[in-house]
């Protein structure tokens, strides 16, 4: 039994060739989703390929590679996909922007084939855009599908509390992620997630997620972002969430993206990752 890898998530896309262009990438990746989950040792997975549709890329990232649409897009939600994330003991696919009701029934849908399909992730949740009044009906259409799926939601710690207010009667699992790197951040970590505890309640879960790259600290749009995040505030993040997971602060973290475990740039990173949640866990005891 492992304590802290099965409170970690993978977060990324199955790719369809190798190497690829990926979202939000800048070099190419031969890094699938499964192969990331598999070199850090976790079973658990957020699936990133229903994100998107074609014609939202086309309208909103043009600039992105042209592959992207035939190595991500075009086999999301596939068999083939399912099939390569079939030892996952969890998976939890990523809603469509802008179609987050028709994605949420075909995924609760796949779940009864696929029942490692364990819930829907809803990625930047933003009440002020109309997040909050699809939750309802979304809530009800997949429990009315199969009751046991679970809502995950996208939280940010620089954005308003009252984006989350109201959401707990519909929200299992709310994922927390702070946009901008900040070594303060992490040090004052167990207060901002009283905060969001304050507004959800004590009862749901939390789990934290942590950057890579560094796409908030510029302020360009993030396709402009070419900065890995710096390597004392990536220490310190991984550091502080092994530890508040381990502790019962939070339950558990999330690690993205797959595709840039393969990138030279970020090995140092993930090298270092891997290190350190190998021997966190291999040096704390399950009773």
């Amino acid at each position: 039994m492992s304590f802290l890898k099965d409170r970690i998530w993978s977060w990324g896309y199955v790719l369809d060739k190798i190497p690829s262009s990926v979202p939000f990438t800048f070099e190419k990746s031969r890094c699938s989703l499964e192969t990331q989950a598999a070199w850090l040792g976790v079973q658990h997975v957020n699936y990133n390929n229903s994100l998107f549709s074609k014609e939202y890329i086309e309208n909103h990232f043009p600039q992105w590679d042209k592959e992207i649409l035939s190595t991500c897009i075009e086999n999301r939600l596939s068999d083939s996909h399912m099939q390569r994330l079939s030892h996952m003991k969890g998976i939890f696919c990523m809603l469509e922007h802008d179609h987050y009701l028709e994605s949420a029934i075909r995924i609760a849908k796949l779940s009864l084939k696929y029942p490692n399909i364990v819930g829907v992730n809803f990625d930047d949740f933003c009440a002020a855009r109309g997040s909050s009044s699809i939750l309802p009906e979304l809530h009800d259409k997949i429990k009315e599908i199969n009751p046991a799926l679970k809502i995950s939601i996208v939280t940010y710690s620089n954005w308003d509390q009252k984006e989350y207010q109201n959401t707990s009667k519909y929200v299992d699992m709310y994922s927390r992620w702070c946009w901008v790197p900040a070594e303060d951040y992490w040090r004052f970590h167990e207060n901002d997630i009283q905060r969001l505890r304050d507004v959800i309640g004590p009862e749901k879960s939390i789990i934290q997620g942590i950057y890579i790259h560094d796409f908030g600290s510029s302020g360009l749009p993030v396709t402009q972002c070419y900065s890995k995040v710096p390597f004392e505030v990536f220490q310190k993040s991984v550091e502080t969430i092994c530890e508040n997971t381990f502790n019962g602060i939070i339950d558990g973290f999330i690690i993205p993206q797959a595709a840039y475990f393969s990138c030279l740039s970020h090995k140092k990173h993930v090298c270092w990752l891997k290190e350190y949640i190998d021997w966190f866990d291999a040096t704390t005891t399950v009773l």
